[in-house]
């Protein structure tokens, strides 16, 4: 039996979840959450990480009742513009990760493990992804479709485009990337309408006070309280994204749109155009809730994949 550890985290500006993947199990009681602090120096950020894996690490080796692993494999969703590959940050000018400009920061992260000395005795490898695309990877496996259109709707907007589980980067018929986020729409972005920013902005001008609702929990709960300007929001929203989506589905030819994030909890309110849209081109459009889950397991299959 392989004596190997996987660790992975989901990392956002403001929180970093994660948990302990054993065996390709993830072990859901596992799961925490913790503050990010991006607004801090490079030092403070890093070490936090640092701590966090510690921290994981150490409750595997109690729980299990080991001294040691042979094999210590962590990876890590970040927040984009950022070169996954190489472990490089290129978020600048949000008020979060500024002082990880530009840095490494999968050296920077190892460097501190090695530092902190824990018992591993091969190696440690530390991986980085787009949080979509791992959930894609993840929904990937569970779903027979062979192509899909997944997006993560929340503070942003993420997509990705897959074909028999590989994720599609540059191909004809999709966005440079498979990045939706900023294809141009109507004044601005994709990423400017199809997000929490985007839903808060659509309600205001619906008429929803986003002063006393400001959360799209609150205006999803108005909209089934049957709020005529709460239920013109998401409606409208629904339009818009099946209008957004539709030339895409034209070219890509899908076999299934995945919708996650946190608003995908609101997708009876919202998805009744998209699927209209998916129905037109013999497709279906479907929302995963458990997003969190599909991205740690995403997570794991690309280390298995590597391992290969």
């Amino acid at each position: 039996m392989s004596n190997r550890l996987m660790l992975a985290l989901d990392v956002g500006g403001t929180f970093t979840k994660g948990c302990i993947i054993d065996h390709h199990q993830i072990l859901t009681s596992t799961i925490k959450k913790y503050h990010t602090y991006s607004y801090l120096d490079a030092d403070a950020i890093l070490n936090n990480f640092k701590l966090i894996i510690e921290g994981f690490f150490y409750q595997y080796l109690r729980d299990h009742n080991k001294k040691n692993i042979n094999q210590l494999n962590i990876g890590l969703t970040f927040p984009g513009p950022f070169d996954y590959q190489k472990g490089i940050s290129y978020v600048k000018g949000v008020g979060k990760f500024e002082a990880l400009y530009e840095m490494n920061i999968r050296e920077e992260i190892l460097k501190r493990l090695l530092a902190a000395k824990l018992p591993v005795n091969d190696q440690i490898n530390i991986r980085f992804e787009n949080d979509c695309r791992l959930f894609g990877i993840g929904v990937s496996e569970e779903l027979s479709a062979k192509r899909l259109i997944c997006l993560t709707i929340g503070t942003g907007l993420g997509s990705a485009f897959l074909d028999k589980g590989q994720i599609l980067k540059n191909r004809k018929g999709i966005p440079p990337g498979g990045y939706l986020y900023q294809v141009p729409y109507e004044i601005s972005i994709v990423d400017d309408y199809f997000s929490i920013r985007g839903i808060l902005k659509l309600a205001s001008s619906k008429g929803v006070d986003i002063n006393r609702y400001n959360t799209v929990k609150d205006i999803s709960l108005l909209a089934k309280e049957k709020n005529d300007p709460a239920l013109q929001t998401f409606e409208t929203f629904g339009n818009k994204l099946a209008e957004m989506l539709e030339p895409y589905i034209q070219s890509f030819q899908p076999d299934k749109i995945v919708i996650g994030g946190q608003i995908s909890k609101s997708f009876n309110l919202f998805g009744n155009a998209l699927q209209k849209i998916a129905q037109q081109h013999n497709i279906e459009a479907i929302a995963m809730k458990d997003e969190l889950y599909y991205t740690f397991k995403g997570i794991d299959i690309i280390f298995n994949n590597d391992d290969n």
